[in-house]
């Protein structure tokens, strides 16, 4: 029996998988796209019904490009399938000058072009009454701040992968892949492909299809949503204090009108396979403490539960890039917390890795800056 040969394999199709697939079947290539799940789906780092996607990043200035460009290609996605993917609500950052996040959040503002307010902590008393913010603390408004809504995103890249031509599949589990005279050979549990082409993107589980040892761990975090009445539809944001390089405590209002709230801890970590919805000891009344102290106004009994996982890259970059051994494979993950409101924008790098497109601006993404061994 003949194995169907594709111009591109995308293996794994969340956010950036599903967003490379759209890319490359807009660039006229026959595409396969292969999960073992169902994107969207409880299993990795897009589980619940909505991310933060602000302009500013904590990331660091250099990501004002890739911002814009993302939001350019959200909306485009939005025109072209008639769907909400962004619900524009403005983000508030509220820290203490010295704060590591808080600092790199306002250095990446000042350093573009978008709107944003800085506020002291009486202003912006005034102006979010509903959360409590310290003497020492100031804080600053986003006003064209989002956030994105994971299932119809999701979708949307899928359904207009599938419009332009893209077959995805799935349900069917990746064994691995292998070169071969007529490309890469893809494996799986239901039967082989090939194709000129493959791109993995299976997040936390890249090392085992990358067949690398790539320099990321898994930390694994807990969402909670809760019922509020009265609040407005808004993201917020508080950074730790000065001297702590852990994320910032997050929530936002969602679609349906509860409230979801996080407080990410730091070495959490878990092997991807093991990822489960039940929660430990501890991670409830840890986000409820932060909660009634930062939204006093919201019930601290929570309506549901939702645990993720994101991977953290040892220097606080994505990989996204050729594979170090194989030239016909190009690797994306490391989503470090923020993949999803980017996805759109990485996408669209995956295609130019495989179209041998160069842009030095994504030069930092590049597996090559590590000493990458064989897993």
């Amino acid at each position: 029996m003949s194995t169907q040969h594709y111009d591109v394999i995308v293996i794994g199709l969340g956010p950036w998988g599903s967003s490379a697939a759209w890319h490359l079947a807009a660039r006229g290539k026959s595409v396969l796209g292969l999960d073992k799940f169902a994107p969207p789906h409880m299993h990795g780092s897009h589980g619940g019904a909505t991310r933060l996607a602000r302009q500013s990043s904590s990331a660091g200035a250099q990501y004002t490009t890739f911002t814009k460009r993302t939001f350019e290609l959200w909306d485009e996605l939005a025109a072209k399938t008639g769907t909400r993917l962004l619900e524009r609500s403005g983000t508030v950052f509220v820290g203490e000058p010295g704060s590591m996040w808080f600092d790199k959040t306002v250095a990446s503002l000042s350093a573009s072009d978008f709107e944003y307010d800085a506020l002291d902590a009486s202003t912006a008393r005034k102006r979010f009454p509903w959360a409590t913010i310290g003497d020492d603390e100031v804080a600053v408004w986003e006003p064209n701040g989002t956030v994105a809504l994971v299932h119809p995103a999701i979708k949307a890249l899928q359904s207009e992968a599938r419009r332009l031509g893209a077959t995805l599949r799935t349900g069917e589990a990746v064994q691995g892949w292998d070169e071969s005279a007529s490309g890469i050979v893809v494996s799986t549990d239901q039967g082989n492909y090939s194709a000129d082409k493959v791109v993995v993107t299976v997040g936390a589980r890249a090392n085992h299809l990358t067949q690398l040892d790539l320099p990321y761990k898994v930390d694994r975090q807990v969402l909670a949503n809760f019922r509020q009445d009265g609040l407005p539809k808004a993201a917020i944001y508080f950074a730790k204090p000065p001297g702590s390089d852990e994320a910032p405590a997050y929530g936002c209002s969602e679609p349906n009108g509860e409230w979801k709230f996080s407080v990410p801890g730091k070495g959490n970590w878990i092997d991807p396979e093991d990822l489960s919805q039940d929660l430990r000891p501890g991670d409830l009344e840890r986000i409820q403490e932060v909660l009634s102290a930062r939204l006093p106004d919201i019930d601290t009994n929570p309506v549901s539960t939702t645990v993720c996982m994101w991977s953290e890259v040892e220097d606080g970059h994505w990989v996204i890039g050729g594979h170090p051994e194989s030239s016909d494979v190009v690797i994306g993950t490391g989503d470090m917390g923020r993949g999803f409101r980017y996805a759109a924008v990485v996408g669209e790098m995956l295609a130019d890795h495989v179209d041998g497109i160069s842009r030095p601006e994504t030069n930092l993404f590049l597996p090559s800056r590590f000493a990458i061994a064989k897993a």
